[in-house]
């Protein structure tokens, strides 16, 4: 459908890469990764932003980044933005350890997509609730064998991958960008 080259993704994530295929399926898109250290921060919009700006700077082109947290309602929104380190220093059982105590396991999932187009960043997001489970559910890669959500019995990484896309924070962000790209390549014609 894009008549130009096809744009960027930044990730190293190969699960991210096969979901995204899926979901923006006729717009294409070209995997790369960056070369500086990503932003950090507790505000996901601004770490978006951040890696937008850094990206845009290092490859000169179209891209997209994705960034996916968990806030817990009791650790006010901690980890959100800094999902990705905080999993990546505990692992599974570090979470769980330090959820044994809550009386609330109330989360929510965001998803926030960063577009550029060379003269604008674009932002997609969605979110979605949900509780954190006492014990993981599916593969135990990601905090996703311990979100379960709302109207669900089973963790976002138990779901076949057609099922998850259709109700995920990421599948939902993603509908809204596919349809801003196929407006903007109507557009071009």
């Amino acid at each position: 459908m894009d008549k130009i080259k096809p744009m960027r993704f930044v990730t190293g994530n190969r699960q991210k890469i096969m979901e995204y295929e899926l979901l923006l399926a006729p717009h294409q898109f070209i995997p790369v990764s960056l070369n500086v250290r990503e932003p950090q921060g507790d505000n996901q919009r601004e770490v978006v932003r951040g890696k937008v700006l850094l990206a845009f700077a290092e490859k000169r082109a179209r891209l997209f980044v994705d960034h996916t947290g968990v806030s817990i309602d009791s650790w006010n929104d901690l980890p959100g933005a800094m999902t990705p380190e905080m999993w990546g220093q505990l692992g599974m059982s570090g979470f769980l350890r330090l959820m044994q105590c809550e009386t609330s396991r109330r989360a929510t999932v965001r998803t926030i997509i960063g577009y550029c187009n060379s003269r604008r960043i674009y932002i997609f997001e969605a979110d979605m609730q949900g509780t954190i489970a006492t014990e993981p559910d599916g593969p135990t890669d990601t905090w996703e064998c311990l979100f379960i959500p709302d109207g669900s019995a089973k963790s976002l990484a138990a779901m076949p991958l057609e099922e998850k896309l259709k109700i995920s924070a990421r599948g939902q962000a993603a509908k809204k960008f596919k349809e801003f790209l196929s407006l903007q390549a109507v557009r071009t014609w």
